[in-house]
């Protein structure tokens, strides 16, 4: 199995290009962030405190298994972004869904566009291809912080790496 990064696309709309660029870059840390200081400052400071709490309570959810969410990983938006980039999964062998595999891949830093569109999402149909296995990413436990940014990486099956050195 291997999957390919190739130069920019052309299909889907501008808007669309860029909106499946923030979706997976820091962009949408930043703008998570922000919205949850303005949060606290207004008079909607409340729903800051609770989220705040939330926090608190669902502190360790990355490092035990997240919450996967269908929904988020077959968003449309997905296949605009493996279009652009252009994403290709293909299968090469077939691999048994009782054990457990590590895919390591490159480029790896700030916007792994390949290993996010082929085992976050359902772009390039990963699932389809290898019925029974979850794909997961790693991540580095400070992004699980940042508020509302946090749910949104745990729905697309992120994980702390805090998980694999503590399990």
């Amino acid at each position: 199995m291997f999957y390919q990064e190739g130069s920019l696309g052309r299909s889907g709309s501008v808007g669309l290009r860029w909106f499946s660029i923030v979706c997976t870059s820091w962009t949408l840390t930043q703008c998570c962030l922000a919205a949850f200081v303005l949060l606290a400052l207004s008079d909607w400071w409340m729903g800051a405190l609770l989220y705040a709490g939330w926090l608190w309570l669902d502190w360790d959810t990355p490092t035990t298994g997240g919450r996967r969410s269908r929904w988020v990983r077959n968003w449309t938006v997905w296949e605009y972004f493996r279009d652009y980039f252009p994403l290709t999964l293909v299968k090469t062998v077939d691999l048994d869904p009782t054990k457990n595999y590590i895919f390591g891949f490159h480029p790896h830093g700030v916007l792994v566009a390949g290993g996010f569109g082929n085992f976050c999402t359902e772009a390039t149909g990963f699932s389809r291809l290898f019925p029974g296995l979850r794909s997961h990413l790693l991540m580095l436990p400070f992004w699980f912080r940042v508020p509302f940014f946090r749910e949104y990486i745990m729905c697309i099956e992120f994980f702390s790496l805090k998980f694999v050195t503590t399990s």
